[in-house]
């Protein structure tokens, strides 16, 4: 499957795919070694699904959790236990984070967990279907963004999958520092793309630039400047023939665009 737009009812999964991610992710944001770019709370994009942050047990061992959409079926491993939650039996957020936390004591862990990011005790929608379509996609859009990621210098994360918005992102950093609310902060470029509702794939360089929209975007994209800035193409705009090609040259493009008004 190219990268094109999933089905129309998929947004039940979609949710219930983020409350899952959200779930697992309680552990590693609350335990796992702080990443300066926050990666710890992010999840990996792999073949089968997407992975934790491995979080660090008293034991000595690391517990990661995977959320894998080809066996349909939740993998929390720690050492040489391993536990695994049906995810066609649509199981609640708060049964799975419930679950993550029990692993995590039986090795010791007196991690505080913030219940609240799993605080949901009703049973989900999960077609399994559509989970394995989204992954199917998710795997195309990790290519083309690695694929624009290969030809850039500098710091780069991800890509990887944000749980609290549900997008797939990888970000390129400028050793330029800008003043944000006080805060020094490195100038950078996110690409992503967004999964719920009509879903689109974005390029935001920051700070952004009135002058940026000057700069001619590939076929079907648009600069968007209301609610956020950057480029945006919408997915059910793109050709499947050649989405990929597409997509690496939105990155691409808006790298070149920016690159000099955000380098040091």
């Amino acid at each position: 499957m190219s990268i094109g737009p999933l089905p129309e009812d998929w947004e039940a999964t979609r949710e219930t795919l983020q409350r899952y991610a959200q779930a697992l992710t309680a552990l590693p944001r609350a335990g796992a070694p702080p990443h300066p770019r926050w990666e710890h709370v992010a999840m990996g994009v792999g073949p089968r699904g997407l992975i934790t942050a491995p979080t660090p047990m008293v034991d000595g061992t690391e517990l990661v959790s995977t959320l894998d959409l080809v066996d349909h079926e939740i993998v929390l491993v720690a050492g040489d236990t391993r536990r695994v939650i049906d995810l066609n039996a649509e199981p609640s957020p708060r049964s799975i984070g419930d679950a993550v936390a029990l692993l995590a004591a039986s090795r010791g862990s007196a991690i505080e967990i913030d219940q609240e990011r799993y605080a949901e005790d009703a049973d989900q929608v999960y077609e399994a279907d559509h989970a394995a379509e989204f992954l199917a996609v998710a795997t195309d859009v990790v290519a083309a963004f690695d694929e624009i990621n290969a030809s850039l210098d500098g710091e780069i994360t991800g890509p990887h999958l944000w749980p609290h918005g549900f997008d797939i992102a990888t970000e390129w950093y400028s050793q330029k520092l800008v003043d944000y609310e006080g805060t020094p902060t490195n100038a950078q470029i996110a690409i992503g793309w967004y999964p719920a509702g009509e879903a689109y794939l974005y390029a935001n360089p920051w700070p952004f630039d009135d002058g940026f929209t000057a700069a001619e975007l590939p076929d079907g994209a648009v600069w968007n400047t209301e609610g956020w800035f950057g480029a945006k193409i919408i997915v059910s705009g793109l050709d499947p023939a050649s989405a990929h090609q597409t997509v690496v040259a939105l990155g691409t493009r808006v790298h070149e665009t920016a690159h000099e008004a955000l380098a040091v």
